[in-house]
């Protein structure tokens, strides 16, 4: 295949996968949403729960009541203002994507080419690839990719071992701060006794 063969082939694949990425981008969209939602007024609920019972166990049980209703309103508005609504959008982006991964031509597109590089994005960087001359053939830009992708999956979890040393290394100095703290403590308990 020529350069331009190549370029049209990759063209083609990520004309075949857009619909699904934009599917998938919108179910994330609408999951994370949900997440989001799901955690609006927890706090206010949690203390109105809190607040019913406290109450409750003292002398106040009507007080106890208004808490528990004001509770259960705001959980309820929650669920129909929020939660219900974007539990609709989540399942109906699930169907879409559904959809568009069933669609034929996106079916048909998966024959003969790797399956973990059958995405928009790894398309476009095949094709930039290749376009950039940094790869002669499809194969070498395949190569290419995969190095990539080992690359940046490594950087990743240095990242994550980086983030653990210094969250262990403030707790390292946190207690040192602490004891210290003691320290200075019982030294100047020690000495007003005296």
């Amino acid at each position: 295949m020529t350069k331009e063969e190549i370029l049209d082939y990759l063209m083609n694949k990520r004309n075949e996968t857009a619909a699904v990425t934009n599917a998938e981008q919108i179910l994330n969209e609408a999951q994370n949403k949900l997440q989001k939602d799901k955690k609006k007024f927890h706090k206010l609920i949690i203390a109105a729960w809190v607040f019913a019972a406290i109450t409750w166990y003292g002398d106040s049980k009507g007080t106890a009541v208004v808490f528990a209703l004001i509770a259960l309103g705001l959980f309820g508005f929650k669920y129909l203002m929020y939660i219900a609504p974007d539990n609709e959008k989540v399942q109906n982006a699930q169907a879409e994507l559904q959809k568009e991964m069933n669609d034929p031509i996106y079916q048909n597109g998966r024959k003969g080419f790797p399956e973990k590089f059958y995405n928009y994005w790894d398309v476009l960087r095949l094709w930039n690839l290749v376009n950039e001359n940094r790869a002669r053939d499809l194969q070498d830009a395949f190569n290419i990719l995969e190095n990539q992708h080992f690359q940046e999956s490594q950087m990743q979890i240095q990242a994550e071992i980086k983030s653990l040393q210094e969250d262990i290394a403030a707790s390292y100095h946190r207690a040192a701060v602490n004891s210290g703290i003691a320290a200075a403590s019982t030294t100047i308990s020690a000495i007003t006794r005296k």
